[in-house]
């Protein structure tokens, strides 16, 4: 965690957001996030959001239930921020960032380029609509778990797009978001789906007030909030968004030294 997030400001009643990059292939971190905040930080805890076709999988979608998970759609996610008042996990990347996964084989010292996708104007709409406060995070070796047979190169993804030329990865990322689902072929230790385990080093960065300054209570009463906005125009979703961003860009640099990868550099979209 930031040096600056003291424990006052984490045991705040205000309503919060926890936006985690990566995604990658399965979000395996995403559970043992759930396990860290529910022993170190209860105040933060909350529910969780899945896609709609995880959360109608046999099995898959009683364990998430089982996990405070729901289906990520905006009527349900605005019903538990607002309503609910409970605190909401969420790995924004979703679909697109499964496919920007790609394991590191090569020394953590070495250049190595992470690529998320952090640019959701729903999310920071939904921010503001709620007066919910987001923290952003990022685990370091969340990519490194599992093999992707067909990754999408977002530099290459570009070219591609405008010469039409055929990519399985850019296929399969178009079918799942027809889907709503990440569907991708991946591979763990001995090319059984056993994750390898490299070392996870979570950050949690400072909370991000949607209007600052500003509190007020929320539907119920019982959870602080910023100012919400029902209808928030398109440049103040863009100041959140770039605020956001940035923060994002301010947490890989300055711990990704003490996470163990030094070189590394992170392309946000």
């Amino acid at each position: 965690m930031t040096p600056i997030l003291n424990t006052k400001e984490m045991k705040s009643d205000h309503l919060s957001i926890i936006a985690m990059h990566p995604h990658a292939i399965l979000p395996l971190h995403g559970y043992i996030w759930g396990a860290i905040c529910h022993q170190l930080l209860p105040d933060l805890y909350g529910c969780g959001a899945a896609t709609e076709i995880a959360m109608r999988l046999p099995v898959l979608r009683h364990t998430l239930r089982y996990l405070s998970t729901r289906s990520a759609d905006k009527k349900g996610l605005l019903q538990q921020l607002q309503i609910e008042e409970e605190n909401l996990f969420i790995l924004p990347g979703g679909v697109a960032e499964i496919f920007y996964s790609q394991r590191r084989r090569q020394p953590n010292s070495l250049p190595f380029t992470q690529t998320i996708k952090a640019k959701r104007y729903g999310l920071m709409k939904l921010s503001l609509q709620t007066g919910a406060r987001i923290f952003p995070a990022f685990v370091f070796g969340a990519s490194d778990m599992l093999d992707q047979l067909f990754h999408v190169d977002q530099n290459v993804a570009s070219k591609e797009k405008d010469a039409k030329t055929f990519d399985i990865g850019l296929m399969m990322q178009s079918i799942s978001r027809k889907l709503k689902g990440g569907i991708a072929l991946y591979y763990g230790q001995y090319y059984l789906p056993i994750p390898h385990t490299p070392k996870l080093s979570m950050v949690l960065g400072d909370p991000i007030y949607p209007v600052e300054n500003t509190s007020e209570r929320n539907v119920n009463g019982n959870k602080l909030t910023c100012k919400r906005i029902a209808n928030p125009t398109d440049a103040q979703v863009e100041e959140l968004m770039d605020r956001y961003v940035n923060s994002l860009q301010c947490l890989f640099e300055q711990y990704k030294v003490e996470a163990g990868y030094p070189n590394d550099r992170l392309v946000i979209t």
